[in-house]
């Protein structure tokens, strides 16, 4: 098999996968939207007009958002209170386009995925038209994938990232040299798009870096090329976004300042809120006590995202404090109340992994207050499009016959075909223990990985033959025979 390179073939099978992706934004005319994805341009107007500002004195910076939820809160001092991710946020920000409606953020999102599934495809099925064209046609169609692309929000970044550590340790060798520096360039950039990717990443790479000592002990080639090529996406993608909080905050941190989403998620689950209730008997035991007392509030919405939460009471001192303390409360409350905490984390594991669904809406716009920041509008009587939900409808059954199929296979499988599918789901299960025990159980947590199972089942059938019925059949005599 010749090297998967950039060549004119690839290119143009990028760009049609890409065209294809993008059948939702020409059905909808725009992309779907959260609150996050007016946060997101938030944080990028800000952080390059930080940089206008270091570059040209004089230029005027953009207004500091004030919203419940926006993508960097500031006190009146300036100090930022709150922050997502700084390089997805200058993306979002640059692919806002006219109106902000992030039309051109869906077109850059559909080409990153068009460049890696294609390349990854052809090093694992080859360079078949048949085989191209099967992928392309599944994905776009029988999946959730298009959705994805089109949300204005990194989830689509989660599936590239993990697509590459699924197929680059195990086929390296089938990639030019450029080819596997564009691959591990966008990686990285997947890895450093969302606070939960760093997490995702680690955990696929430390338990998939077993199933490759395991795996290798039965062939001759050595892992030390194939562990580097699972493990530099994580510890790249990791050292990116504590360089872009040092750059921004002055920090070294996965995630400077954060929303304490998982101490949030602690009390809601009731663990946590259950310890501070206690400990907040003395208001100077937390930085949270100060601001609550012992009427420590029930949910995440209303701690974080209600009109009064969290982030406005605060100051970004006692903010930064809570950061730091969430680890500690966190630690003790499940030392308090360990059977209610493994209860919480077993039950809701298992139901995020098989959570997912393309829950998408198309009503929201994105806005300018008359504050000066962006916000999300309209939202509230939003619901699914009907399109959507039939599609997940086909999407589940593919899933469920991808899955059957791989099952099967299993034994003729070979190695590098096993590894793959075995960090494809130690992926899925690590993406959907970080979501569930941070953050919750949603649906597009895990849709933004779940269409990797179809990938892979096309992928391998096609590599096995599994789908060449004319192929095995012209060069099997027997078959041949009258």
């Amino acid at each position: 098999m010749e090297r998967v390179s950039i060549g004119r073939t690839y290119v143009l099978r990028s760009m049609i996968l890409a065209l294809l992706l993008l059948w939702p934004l020409l059905t909808f005319g725009k992309p779907a939207y959260m609150v996050d994805s007016a946060a997101y341009q938030n944080g990028g107007e800000n952080a390059v007009g930080f940089v206008l500002n270091k570059l040209y004195p004089g230029v005027p910076s953009a207004t500091a958002p004030d919203a419940g939820a926006p993508a960097t809160e500031t006190a009146e001092g300036g100090d930022t209170k709150v922050a997502r991710s700084i390089i997805y946020s200058v993306v979002g920000y640059i692919f806002g386009g006219p109106d902000h409606k992030m039309i051109y953020l869906s077109v850059f999102h559909a080409l990153l995925v068009g460049l890696t599934v294609t390349a990854l495809f052809e090093a694992v099925a080859g360079a078949s038209v048949r085989g191209f064209a099967t992928m392309a046609g599944v994905l776009t169609f029988g999946t959730g994938l298009a959705p994805v692309v089109n949300f204005a929000i990194p989830d689509i970044l989660a599936g590239i990232m993990l697509a590459i550590m699924m197929v680059l340790p195990f086929y390296w060798r089938r990639f030019s040299v450029p080819m596997l520096l564009l691959l591990l360039a966008l990686a990285i950039f997947g890895v450093a798009a969302h606070a939960s990717h760093p997490p995702v990443a680690l955990g696929t790479a430390l338990v998939a870096g077993l199933w490759l000592f395991l795996l290798r002990r039965q062939g001759t080639e050595r892992p030390s090329a194939s562990l580097l090529a699972l493990w530099a996406p994580a510890l790249l993608g990791l050292a990116l976004v504590a360089l872009s909080g040092l750059v921004g905050f002055g920090k070294v941190s996965i995630a400077p300042k954060h929303h304490p989403l998982a101490l949030a998620r602690g009390i809601d689950n009731g663990p946590a809120r259950w310890y501070l209730e206690d400990a907040c008997r003395d208001r100077t035991s937390y930085a949270i006590c100060e601001i609550y007392g012992t009427h420590i509030p029930k949910t995440v919405k209303e701690l974080l995202w209600s009109p009064n939460n969290l982030i406005r009471r605060a100051t970004p001192e006692q903010l930064d404090r809570i950061r730091a303390e969430e680890k500690t409360i966190l630690l003790r409350s499940t030392l308090r109340y360990p059977a209610q905490q493994a209860y919480l984390v077993l039950h809701d594991v298992p139901a995020q992994f098989f959570t997912f669904r393309t829950d998408l809406r198309y009503g929201g716009t994105i806005v300018r207050s008359p504050k000066g920041d962006l916000m999300l509008a309209n939202a509230a009587a939003d619901e699914t499009p009907p399109l959507l939900e039939w599609l997940d409808v086909v999407a589940k059954l593919v899933v469920v016959g991808a899955t059957a199929a791989l099952a099967w296979w299993w034994r003729g499988m070979t190695l590098a075909q096993r590894g793959m599918a075995l960090t494809l789901a130690t992926g899925l299960l690590a993406n959907a223990a970080v979501c569930a025990i941070f953050s919750g159980v949603a649906p597009r947590y895990q849709a933004r990985l779940i269409w990797l199972v179809p990938f892979a089942a096309i992928a391998i059938g096609f590599a096995r033959g599994g789908f060449r019925i004319r192929d095995r059949v012209s060069s099997d005599p027997a078959l041949n025979r009258n």
